[in-house]
C-alpha cells in the first residue's frame, strides 16, 4: 500500500498538525508502510519536523517554488504585525488574506496533478482546511486517487477561521471519508459541516516513551506543574497564571514550567510579577526534538492546558504517556480524552475552577499517583502506536476497496475503543 500524507506546509515550531503529520508518518514507515509526505510549500531544511521525516526515512517534496513560500511567509508576518496593531481588523484580514493564499495555491493544481499522475499512489491522506488542501483534494481526485480529509480540530473554529471552511467545504464531496479526532468531534463535523460524505475517528498518537510503566516522583518534593502550547489567548496562559497565584496560597510548594512560545509570553511574565510567583514560575522555551519533550513531560507531577477550544491536543496525549494526571478545560474532544480517573475536567476560563482542581491534586501525591496510572492506561488504549496504527491500516484498506467498488463493504475488525 502506498499512501501519501498531504499539508499545506509545516508551519513549526509549534504546531500539533506538524506534529500530528510526522507522527503519522513515521509510525507508518515503522509498520512497513511506503509512505511519503507531499507538501504545497517548500520548508526549511533545517526545521524540526522536516528533520525528523528525513531521519526516519520519509520521502517528502513540494509543489510550489521557494519564492512562492516566502511570500507567503512574508504576507504571514505582516498580518500578524496588523493583528496586534489593530485587533478588530482581524476578521477583514483574514478574509483578504484567504483570497491572496486561495489564488497562490490555484497556481499550483497542474504541478499538483502532474507530481499524482506519476506516484501510483494507493490513497491520499489530507489534513488542515485550507487552500492548499483544497488544491490538493481536486487533484487527487482528478488523478483517481482516494482520500481521506481529516479534521484536526473543530469545524468553524475559531470564530476568525469561519471563512476557511466555508471555502473548503466545497471540496469535501471529493472525499472518499473525513475523519475525525474523537467520537464527539466526530458528531460535530457531522452537525457543522453538512455533508454526505462518511465520517469516521482516527486519532492522533504519540510514542510510547515510558517502557510500559508511569514515572513515580517523590511525594515529598515540590510539585510541579506544567503547560505546553502556544502561548495565546485561546491555550488560556493567562488562566493558567492567575490560577496558580491562588494555588500558592493554599499549597505553597508548588512550582509552573511552560513550553512554548507566542504572543502573551510577556504578558505572562509580567502576571508573574505582580502575582508575586515569579521564583515559582519557570519558561522552558519551545522544545525542538522528542527528547526534550519527554524531559520536559517526566519532570512533571500535573499537566495543565485550560484552553478556550481544542480538537485532542498532542500535549495531552505525550502528558498521558508519561503517566501525568491531567487538568483541562471541557472543550472539543478533551472530555473524550479524559475521564475521571485520568484527570480532571473544568469549564474554560473559570480560574477559581481551576485553582481548586491544582490545589486538590498538589495537596494529594497519592491521588496524583493513581491518576497518573490511568492516564498511562487510558494513552495505551486510545492513543499508542500499538492502538491507533492498526485502525489506520484498517480505515486505508477499507477506503481504497470501497473506492474500487461500492459493493465491497469491509467490516470494522479493529478493537480500538472508539471504533464504535
Amino acid at each position: 500500500m502506498r499512501i501519501i500524507l498531504c499539508k499545506g506546509q509545516i508551519l513549526g515550531p509549534i504546531s500539533g498538525a506538524d506534529e500530528t503529520l510526522v507522527t503519522y508518518a513515521l509510525q507508518l514507515r515503522k509498520a512497513g508502510i511506503s509512505v511519503s509526505v507531499l507538501l504545497m510549500h517548500f520548508c526549511s531544511a533545517n526545521d524540526q519536523y522536516y528533520q525528523r521525516l528525513v531521519q526516519g526515512g520519509v520521502p517528502v517534496s513540494w509543489i510550489a517554488s521557494r519564492l512562492a513560500h516566502k511570500s507567503l511567509g512574508t504576507g504571514r508576518k505582516l498580518s500578524y504585525k496588523l493583528f496586534e496593531l489593530f485587533p478588530p481588523s482581524k476578521k477583514i484580514i483574514r478574509k483578504r488574506a484567504l483570497g491572496v493564499v486561495t489564488s497562490l495555491a490555484t497556481r499550483y493544481y497542474k504541478q499538483c496533478r502532474d507530481y499524482l499522475d506519476q506516484q501510483n499512489a494507493d490513497l491520499m491522506h489530507i489534513i488542515t482546511p485550507d487552500p492548499s488542501a483544497m488544491v490538493m483534494i481536486r487533484a487527487g481526485h482528478d488523478a483517481r486517487i482516494p482520500i481521506i480529509y481529516q479534521e484536526l480540530g473543530l469545524p468553524y473554529h475559531p470564530p476568525d477561521f469561519e471563512s476557511y471552511y466555508r471555502q473548503f467545504t466545497s471540496v469535501l464531496p471529493l472525499c472518499a471519508e473525513i475523519a475525525a479526532l474523537s467520537p464527539s468531534l466526530a458528531e460535530h463535523c457531522r452537525e457543522k459541516l453538512l455533508t454526505t460524505t462518511k465520517i469516521s475517528v482516527l486519532p492522533i498518537m504519540s510514542d510510547d516513551v515510558s517502557n510500559g510503566h508511569a514515572d513515580e516522583r517523590p511525594a515529598n518534593k515540590q510539585v510541579t506543574f506544567g503547560f505546553a502550547a502556544r502561548m495565546e489567548e485561546l491555550k488560556g496562559p493567562m488562566i493558567l497564571m492567575r490560577a496558580f497565584g491562588e494555588v500558592r496560597t493554599a499549597a505553597p510548594n508548588v512550582c509552573i514550567k511552560f513550553a512554548g512560545d507566542g504572543s502573551q509570553r510577556e504578558k505572562i511574565n509580567a502576571q508573574a510579577r505582580s502575582l508575586n510567583v515569579s521564583e515559582q514560575y519557570h519558561h522552558y522555551g519551545v522544545y525542538t526534538n522528542p527528547d526534550d519533550r519527554t524531559a520536559f513531560m517526566r519532570d512533571l507531577d500535573v499537566f495543565v492546558l485550560p484552553s478556550f477550544t481544542e480538537g485532542t491536543p498532542n500535549s495531552i496525549v505525550e502528558a498521558m504517556a508519561n503517566g501525568k494526571p491531567i487538568i483541562a478545560s471541557a472543550v472539543g474532544g478533551i472530555p473524550d480524552m479524559i475521564d475521571s480517573e485520568s484527570g480532571i475536567l473544568v469549564p474554560p476560563g473559570d480560574a477559581p475552577a481551576l485553582a481548586k482542581a491544582m490545589t486538590f491534586l498538589a495537596q494529594n501525591p497519592q491521588e496524583r499517583i493513581r491518576m497518573g496510572h490511568a492516564a498511562r492506561e487510558r494513552y495505551r488504549r486510545l492513543f499508542s502506536p500499538k492502538a491507533v496504527v492498526p485502525l489506520m491500516l484498517e480505515t486505508y484498506d477499507r477506503i481504497r476497496v470501497e473506492s474500487r467498488d461500492s459493493s465491497l463493504v469491509r467490516s470494522d475488525k479493529n478493537t480500538h475503543p472508539w471504533t464504535n
